[in-house]
């Protein structure tokens, strides 16, 4: 049975780019309210749809014409509470970076960490992001997404290093996290209510979050069959600090404790001791041989950077079906070197790319990562098979399987919902008529963005809803 046309709209391009099949030329998405109802060649209309359905339908038309529309981005790793640091400080490692990040925030009002993040959500949708992973330390994350109208899973950081301490800190997080799922914002709440914003777990790291902590948040991820969002061997200090020791680390983890609890007791030498005496670290293990060792690598966990891994780690990774998000610019800005990219391939290891946040990039545009990406990784690896279609799969089917929302975003397939970036194409005539390379290697620029079939970006502009 046909629907009434006059509540449903066709989207015609040049190209369209289910993902899940080979691209189509010269075709048109048929869409109803929320969904996708038909993905099909022009011609196709006039002899599929009787005369009349046709007639109506084309009077709710959009003509993009030189144009590609695929399935909405999906960004695997952010953090959208700290937008408002954009370069804020360009040329430090990773520990001097971190600190100077934690410390120019912690005198935020709630208003300025939601005006950080709303910056942040505006600008990966006007990249062609239509879905974010965020790993939120204020939870306000959840706000600005839900103002925009992109989706989202946010998950809500945890950090506690003492076991003695893991039952306290949970209760915590857990108070927290009730809180924020049960915001009178209404906008959020609608939000979150219908799934299109879903919240989790984010231990935040390793070198941040004791065994029995994490351990709580792997068995609630896994009661609640979501994903959970963690940093994994992002840098070579963490590898060190797990191992054995790092006076870094130390100090950083110092100076945030002092920042956050600035009437605490302990002096910072106090605290530097204290660090010495933690027992479930210095065994000789990588990181992701210390949550093997723990029990805590699954299939739930999406382990963010994942830089510094040797042999057996991707091996335990593949084992255990880990995924990955790969940030390979903020892993560059920090001086944390690159992903072995190559052998994650060759292991079988799901992963897709995040941009991290702006205060370790340029940008939150997925397109710039992937540009950034191929070309760094076959400088490296020249033997490297990483095709254009590879890299948007990456981004779009690959990333939806990731996070369990394959049956709902991340092609373009009758019944899914119409979440979709529409990219016009410049200077055509002298382009490789490939629409994956013109995405990936072209110059092309976003035009429209609809969630749940409705307008994100209208002709380049935010819409205001």
């Amino acid at each position: 049975m046909q629907s009434d046309p006059s509540d449903c709209r066709v989207l015609f391009a040049r190209w369209v780019l289910p993902m899940s099949s080979p691209p189509m030329r010269n075709a048109a998405v048929v869409i109803e309210n929320h969904t996708i109802t038909d993905v099909l060649y022009r011609d196709e209309l006039t002899y599929k749809y009787p005369p009349e359905y046709v007639e109506k339908l084309t009077e709710n038309a959009h003509e993009y014409g030189d144009a590609i529309i695929l399935p909405g981005l999906i960004n695997l790793h952010t953090h959208l509470d700290y937008s408002a640091l954009r370069c804020f400080d360009v040329e430090s490692g990773m520990f001097d970076w971190i600190c100077g990040l934690v410390a120019r925030a912690s005198e935020w009002k709630p208003e300025q960490w939601l005006a950080s993040a709303t910056y942040g959500v505006r600008e990966a949708a006007l990249s062609g992001t239509t879905c974010l992973v965020d790993s939120s330390f204020t939870g306000l994350s959840v706000h600005a997404i839900a103002r925009i109208g992109l989706r989202a899973i946010v998950g809500l950081e945890l950090f506690g290093l003492r076991d003695d301490e893991a039952s306290a800190v949970w209760g915590n997080w857990l108070t927290r996290f009730d809180k924020l799922k049960n915001t009178v914002e209404s906008v959020a709440r609608v939000a979150i209510a219908m799934e299109k914003i879903k919240l989790t777990v984010a231990p935040h790291a390793p070198y941040t979050v004791c065994p029995t902590l994490w351990l709580k948040a792997t068995t609630w991820a896994q009661e609640k069959n979501m994903p959970l969002l963690a940093h994994l061997s992002e840098s070579a200090e963490e590898c060190q600090w797990i191992m054995s020791s790092n006076r870094r680390i130390d100090e950083y983890l110092t100076h945030v404790k002092k920042l956050r609890d600035p009437n605490l007791a302990t002096t910072e030498s106090g605290i530097l001791e204290e660090l010495t005496h933690i027992r479930w670290k210095g065994r000789g293990l990588s990181p992701t041989r210390h949550l093997k060792n723990y029990g805590l690598l699954d299939e739930n966990l999406l382990a963010a950077h994942a830089v510094n891994l040797d042999d057996e780690d991707i091996g335990l990774l593949a084992e255990t079906r880990v995924k990955i998000a790969h940030c390979p610019r903020s892993n560059a800005r920090l001086r944390n070197g690159r992903a072995p990219l190559e052998r994650i391939i060759a292991a079988g290891i799901r992963f897709g790319l995040g941009t991290d946040g702006l205060g370790s990039n340029d940008d939150l545009n997925l397109l710039q990562e992937a540009r950034f990406a191929v070309d760094l990784h076959r400088s490296a690896a020249p033997d490297l098979k990483w095709t254009s279609a590879q890299i948007l799969s990456s981004l779009t089917t690959d990333a939806a399987r990731i996070l369990n929302l394959d049956q709902q975003i991340g092609s373009i397939e009758p019944g899914k919902l119409a979440d979709l970036a529409v990219f016009t194409i410049d200077h055509l005539e002298h382009c490789a008529d490939n629409p994956y390379d013109l995405l990936v290697h072209g110059k092309t620029t976003l035009s429209d963005l609809f969630v749940d079939g409705s307008a994100v970006v209208a002709a380049r502009e935010l819409v205001q809803h």
